[in-house]
Order: C-alpha cells, then structure tokens, then sequence
C-alpha cells in the first residue's frame, strides 16, 4: 500500500491537468448513507419519490416528504460536515495539484472544505431552484416558509414558477453546463483520482472510459473500499481503505514530495 501510494503521490505531482471523479463513497465518513447501500435513502423512502414526474404531478407533497426525512433526520445533509478526504482534494486543489472536482454527489461537501473548481454532475440538494426560471436561492429559506405554512413558500418569487431542489431527479438530464465542463476536463485530464465511486451510474462512469481511450491515455488512480466495476478496464493504481484515510495518506506523500 505504501509503495502504491507513493507511487500515486509522483503521478499528481507531476501531472499537468489532474481531475477528481467523486461518489456517495467519500462523503459516507460523514454520515450520508449512499443511496443505494443497506441504511441508505432508497431503503426507507420509494426512489419514484424522486422523479421529476411525480415531482411535477404535486410538488407539494415531494416538499412535505423532503421537510419530513429532514426533521427525522434521515436526509440532512445541511448538517452534514467534510470530512478528511473532502478537506485533503481541496487543500490539493490549493497546492495547484487537482485542477477540478467532478462530483456525483448532491451534498455541498467539496465546496464547504474549501474546493473551488468544482462540477456538480447531479446538482446540489442545498439550492433550489425555479424550474421556470432557473434562478435559485438557498434550499433552507424555502424550507422555513413551507415549515411555517406560508401557501407561496415553493413558489419563485421572481416569476411565481414551482421551485424544485436544484439536484437532477430521475427523468431528468444531466445539467448541459455541467456535462460539457466535465467532457472537456476529461480531454485535458492526464491523470484521474476516481474516489469514492463504484463506477455503475452512467454517464459518470463514462469519465474513466474516456479519458483511457483518448491519445496518450490519462492514468486512473482509484481509491475505493472495494474495486470499482470498471477497475479491470481503467484503474493503474488501486488504493482500498476508506477515502478519509487514504487521502490522508496521498497528501501526505505529496506534501513530502513537494518539500524534497
């Protein structure tokens, strides 16, 4: 493992464009269940719950369910804090070592430990945001006007459209901001630090692939409890642990690396 992480440590370091590829895996040490793991989300509600079909037939009852699993406790993710891999690819990012996070996750996470350079594949559970419009304001200021049973909490205040949390549903598209950032940093990319991911939910999974069919091909580091559906395909160095700890260990090895 030590050797793998060293070996890891000098591929960042000297690489021109590195990129983070992030799933429900690096944000679980702090206390977000994955979604589809035992304890996660779609063992306690229905995953329909989360179609922007059934959203749209009364968005109403969608933000009285979400209010709910927020009270409860058992979907809130403000309270949620990073954790030490969050903190470790943003002080990368600091180092000028990780040019860009691209995150599957919906939990603010990578922004709150200090990244800057971040995609939000999926959206953002902590905004909300007009589906008329697209002009947005923080979920929880929505929350508090539904919670006090004021009749236009969910409603736009700028042009009276539905808000709807700003996090793609299913039936929805990738946001088109968010897909073309992502591909053209996948072109760029020469090496990807896959964290955290199984690699199973496309068309994030397609990131690895692309980046190992472009010429010359980018060198994948994947850090994951266990390897990945695609690590036989993509992965040149694999790292298993917990994300926290092993990017503990990662920055450590560059922080060192940059001294000698």
């Amino acid at each position: 493992m030590e050797q793998s992480i060293q070996r890891a440590a000098e591929l960042l370091l000297n690489a021109s464009n590195a990129v983070a590829l992030t799933g429900a895996g690096i944000s679980t040490e702090s206390g977000i269940p994955d979604f589809r793991s035992p304890g996660g989300l779609w063992t306690k509600v229905d995953p329909g719950e989360f179609s922007i079909d059934r959203f749209l037939q009364n968005p109403a009852r969608f933000w009285r369910l979400h209010l709910d699993l927020k009270v409860s406790g058992e979907f809130n993710l403000a309270s949620a804090e990073p954790n030490p891999a969050h903190r470790a690819l943003a002080r990368l990012e600091q180092l000028g070592v990780i040019k860009c996070v691209i995150t599957q996750n919906v939990d603010n996470l990578h922004q709150k430990a200090g990244s800057v350079e971040v995609v939000e594949f999926h959206g953002n559970m902590l905004r909300a945001a007009c589906i008329r419009c697209r002009s947005s304001e923080p979920i929880e200021e929505v929350e508090a006007r539904f919670a006090a049973g004021d009749p236009h909490a969910i409603r736009c205040r700028k042009c009276e459209g539905v808000l709807k949390p700003d996090a793609v549903f299913f039936g929805e598209a990738i946001p088109a901001k968010a897909m073309t950032i992502s591909q053209v940093q996948a072109q760029k990319c020469d090496v990807l630090l896959v964290i955290g991911t199984s690699l199973q939910v496309y068309p994030a999974a397609q990131i690895p692939m692309s980046v190992k069919l472009k010429y010359p091909p980018a060198s994948v580091i994947e850090i994951n409890r266990e390897p990945s559906a695609l690590h036989d395909q993509v992965t040149d160095i694999l790292l298993l642990g917990s994300a926290g700890e092993v990017m503990t260990q990662l920055l450590s090895a560059v922080e060192e690396l940059k001294k000698a």
